[in-house]
């Protein structure tokens, strides 16, 4: 007997995990422009919201023809899909770069959010030190415990914290890190095209709040100087789970654009075709009651 089964075709659907001051509203504005009606952007209903796997499986269950999806509040791990194979991205950050970032980007937004109240108040200094004094999850190890406690703080983050989020960016399908952002999204066009083969990831820079610039080294020495060397050694200190994990991320980047023919050449082309400057952004949101 030779049996053919009627078989629901495979659906591809990228899935980014938007880790807040890392470059994701620029990911999402790609995403926007190569999907264009196939992307949304997915929010619980209030700005601590978490959804997990089974959120996502029931929207995307509800919604069809959605091709890829960005929110700030889907946690690991992925879910397993019936006949959906889930392309997952999330872009990593050197946390004293970022927690600069989370600043700059408070004191300029006209919000009553009591941070946004706080950096409009204070300089970087004093509004780290209450940070840290006060509200130790939004200071220490952020990314670590995002992939791999769902952002739940319940401890301080330690080693074995640090493997499994290894773990979930070894395994991404898009895994990066804005230090190396052009190279990250080289080595993603690329093994990407057996499920996206028309997918182009060259990018305009999107709601970018003030980028210290320079080399690392220039802007951990502008941080130090900032702060003061005190407040820089403490942030340091809170946060080696996250500088192991960003490192361990750098290397899993380089080790696939490796991998990629003529990388190089690629590379420069990539950054030939991403435009200049940088725009604010904003995108509908579907929220998950």
């Amino acid at each position: 007997m030779d049996i053919r089964l009627a078989v629901p075709s495979t659906r591809f659907l990228i899935v980014h995990y938007h880790i807040f001051k890392n470059g994701g509203s620029t990911i999402a504005s790609i995403l926007e422009r190569e999907f264009q009606g196939g992307f949304a952007t997915v929010h619980g209903p209030d700005d601590i919201s978490v959804l997990d796997h089974t959120c996502l499986a029931d929207f995307v269950a509800d919604h069809t023809a959605i091709q890829a999806i960005s929110s700030h509040h889907l946690r690991y791990p992925k879910p397993v899909l019936p006949n959906t194979i889930i392309f997952d991205c999330c872009f990593l950050r050197n946390p004293l770069d970022r927690l600069q970032s989370v600043y700059s980007y408070f004191q300029r937004i006209d919000s009553a959010d009591a941070l946004s109240r706080l950096a409009r108040q204070e300089q970087a200094r004093p509004f780290f030190k209450k940070l840290i004094d006060s509200a130790p999850h939004l200071v220490s190890n952020v990314q670590v415990m995002m992939l791999a406690q769902g952002g739940a703080f319940t401890r301080p983050a330690d080693t074995p914290d640090v493997d499994v989020a290894s773990d979930v960016v070894a395994k991404m399908a898009i895994p990066g890190v804005v230090e190396k952002f052009d190279q990250s999204l080289v080595a993603a066009e690329y093994f990407l095209k057996p499920a996206f083969p028309r997918l182009r990831l060259d990018y305009l820079a999107q709601n970018v709040s003030r980028p210290l610039g320079g080399s690392s080294i220039d802007r951990q020495e502008w941080l130090k100087h900032s702060w003061g060397s005190d407040l820089y050694a403490t942030l340091m200190q809170l946060n080696q789970c996250d500088l192991e994990l960003c490192r361990r991320a750098e290397r899993e980047v380089a080790r696939r654009l490796n991998l990629v023919p003529a990388a190089e050449q690629r590379l420069a082309e990539f950054r030939a075709r991403c435009p200049k400057g940088q725009v604010d952004t904003a995108y509908p949101r579907v929220h998950i009651a």
